[in-house]
């Protein structure tokens, strides 16, 4: 568990810091996964860098930050969830907070963890609480 907190650190870090090299050790070759953007989609490795790459051109990123973390696994792979805040500046504005969920799959190499599966969603701004479906 220590290791998997400590890979998710080393993630919000690369990506705060807008450090590539950094963020792309963290990721596998294969990695898939989705964004909170309608076009935000993770096919493979590259798909990955491209969209980070787009994210931190677009944005002043502050801080990334994992909470509410449940981590699970078998030692060979690793499941986790969590509340995510990025806090941000685009253009000059005044700083803003981008709540959301994260879902990462990891895979142990043996000497490491590597992200295989990553998720980043917002909740429906139009539903309700204690709704399943918006306009309920």
């Amino acid at each position: 568990e220590a290791e998997v907190i400590e890979t998710m650190q080393k993630y919000a870090m690369a990506y705060q810091e807008k450090d590539i090299k950094a963020f792309s050790a963290l990721f596998s070759p294969d990695i898939s996964g989705f964004g909170s953007g309608p076009d935000e989609i993770i096919t493979d490795h590259k798909a990955l860098i491209r969209q980070v790459t787009r994210d931190m051109s677009q944005a002043i990123i502050h801080s990334v930050e994992f909470s509410d973390r449940k981590i699970f696994g078998d030692g060979r792979v690793a499941w986790a969830t969590s509340k995510s805040t990025i806090t941000f500046t685009v253009n000059g504005s005044k700083r803003q907070v981008l709540p959301g969920r994260s879902t990462m799959v990891l895979r142990n190499t043996g000497n490491r963890w590597l992200i295989e599966q990553l998720h980043f969603s917002m909740p429906c701004g139009e539903q309700s609480a204690g709704q399943s479906f918006p306009g309920a």
